[in-house]
């Protein structure tokens, strides 16, 4: 059994909404033993076979997310508050697509808060530096140091 499987997602013409992508570009031979990284771009359904064949202790899903943070804020979301966040890559909410699997995988989704969004391949400077800060943290095992994603409960 795999350590550890990370979906990259999102889409890579898309500015900040590449941050999945320019990740699995990142870790590409930095990945300790036992982890694997897949660039689901925006198909991410498109990997539940394989989970299911090959489940592994902890899923961690990465993409950009839009939560009401400053630009390049990373936050680990629970599942079932997905629904609750946009995630513009992919149609399905991950807390669709993941719920068969909660029971058995240990599930971790980090959101990148998106500066810009739009046609164009590159990301702003903040996702970028927040790429590289959950690169680390992957190739550390320390997906769980992230904090955690709350939504903003003031008064409007």
């Amino acid at each position: 059994m795999e350590r550890a499987t990370i979906w990259c997602i999102g889409n890579p013409l898309m500015s900040d909404d590449g941050a999945g992508p320019a990740l699995f570009r990142r870790l590409a031979g930095s990945l300790p033993a036992g982890i694997k990284a897949i660039d689901c771009e925006t198909t991410p359904e498109n990997w539940l076979a394989p989970l299911r064949k090959h489940p592994p202790r902890t899923l961690v899903v990465v993409d950009a997310a839009e939560m009401g943070t400053e630009p390049g804020a990373i936050r680990r979301i629970p599942l079932a508050m997905t629904e609750e966040v946009h995630f513009s890559a992919h149609g399905l909410p991950l807390s669709l697509l993941l719920h068969p699997f909660q029971d058995t995988v240990e599930i971790v989704v980090l959101g990148i808060q998106p500066k810009r969004r739009g046609l164009g391949t590159e990301l702003s400077p903040e996702v970028r530096s927040a790429v590289e800060t959950v690169a680390d943290a992957i190739t550390e095992c320390l997906w769980e140091n992230f904090l955690p994603y709350q939504e903003n409960f003031s008064p409007r």
